[in-house]
């Protein structure tokens, strides 16, 4: 396995992204609509770009997103997320990028508390968030485009 770089998202990323954001088995466990259009991404990465959020590279190719946007700044409150592109699962490439978003955060924002919402069925997310110390905190029913979906909400 080849070393993961992280760059700072910005809109050169969008056709890559749209790899990803339109690839129904990527984002069946997030919040977003299908199918995504360029203008869905374009619009999701000026949203991002100025936040904490990052374009994982891995061979000179965009594999994935990873990223905590605020969910409260003045309370150092920040939402962990990240998709990745099929061909990259089950490498553990989620696992090296969340410790080093982690990582990140850590030093940036030393006090931060950080949030990630996984849908039950998501058990390789589940996983990875287990694995760095993240704690359910409750399980609710979500509805996403007339279908509901039980998610698991933790914290760290």
């Amino acid at each position: 396995m080849s070393k993961l770089r992280y760059k700072n998202l910005d809109i050169s990323h969008a056709d890559a992204l749209l790899n990803i954001w339109a690839d129904a088995d990527v984002i069946k466990y997030t919040n977003m609509k299908l199918p995504c259009t360029l203008e869905d991404v374009k619009n999701r990465i000026e949203k991002f770009k100025p936040l904490d959020v990052f374009v994982v590279i891995q061979n000179g190719e965009l594999i994935g997103i990873i990223g905590c946007p605020p969910v409260n700044k003045e309370k150092l409150q920040y939402g962990l997320f990240y998709q990745f592109c099929k061909s990259s699962w089950g490498q553990g490439n989620a696992t090296i990028a969340t410790k080093w978003l982690l990582d990140y955060m850590k030093r940036k924002y030393n006090n931060a508390t950080l949030f990630a919402d996984v849908v039950v069925d998501n058990v390789a997310s589940e996983k990875i968030l287990q694995k760095f110390g993240f704690e359910q905190l409750s399980e609710e029913l979500i509805e996403c485009d007339g279908i509901i979906r039980k998610v698991h909400n933790y914290n760290l």
